[in-house]
């Protein structure tokens, strides 16, 4: 699965990754692609075939959430998405719903909290795709970093789980609730509403998962 708007370097093979580790950052990974464009058919249909979120019981919350954010990739029409994330998050002057964690830590966007955020990025050896417009606190960025410690790449073995947990702690699970929240709440989207509920019940069992470990 691609990423989205980072440029992050191929998977080294020779690195063994945990099967729990392998699909935390597929998730994290899906939800980036999610995030920064609307789905194709073909992405679509790969993840209307694709396996359980977790191998933890069926019967858990994401799981839930899985399989309903399956059946919603099976009903939806690629052009209705498309619109329905136009609307919700570009739309004509401000956006129903904002994808920037500035905005929900102090309500503006691109403030200093974004300069602090690029140092860190260069400091791991991370950028944008040069086509990307979009910053570097926007979740699907967040979440491409997270994939990436998880993993690592060619050139860098994966974080240990202390790395995870601290970017995890300070840049995504202030605000993810309220950013789900926000999308759901929202008249325009329909599919982007069981994307959300993926992503809350995710980011609540990540949260949970790192005070434990």
């Amino acid at each position: 699965m691609g990423t989205a708007s980072l440029e992050l370097r191929p998977y080294n093979p020779e690195v063994e990754v945990q099967e729990e580790d392998g699909a935390r950052a597929d998730v994290y990974a899906l939800l980036a692609h999610l995030f920064y464009s609307p789905p194709s058919e073909a992405f679509l249909r790969q993840v209307a075939g694709a396996d359980a979120a977790n191998g933890n019981a069926s019967q858990s919350r994401l799981a839930t959430a899985w399989h309903a954010f399956q059946q919603a990739a099976r009903d939806a029409a690629p052009a209705e998405i498309r619109q329905e994330y136009d609307d919700t998050f570009i739309s004509v002057g401000r956006p129903p719903v904002l994808l920037y964690g500035s905005f929900y830590g102090g309500g503006f966007l691109m403030d200093k909290h974004l300069v602090g955020l690029r140092d860190e990025f260069a400091r791991l050896g991370l950028a944008r795709k040069r086509e990307s417009g979009e910053p570097e606190d926007h979740i699907s960025a967040l979440c491409d970093v997270m994939r990436f410690l998880i993993v690592g790449d060619a050139d860098m073995p994966p974080a240990g789980l202390e790395v995870q947990h601290d970017f995890f702690r300070r840049h995504i699970k202030p605000w993810y609730a309220q950013l789900c929240e926000a999308i759901t709440k929202a008249e325009q989207p329909r599919f982007y509403k069981q994307v959300a509920m993926l992503a809350k019940e995710f980011f609540d069992l990540e949260a949970e998962s790192f005070e434990i470990a």
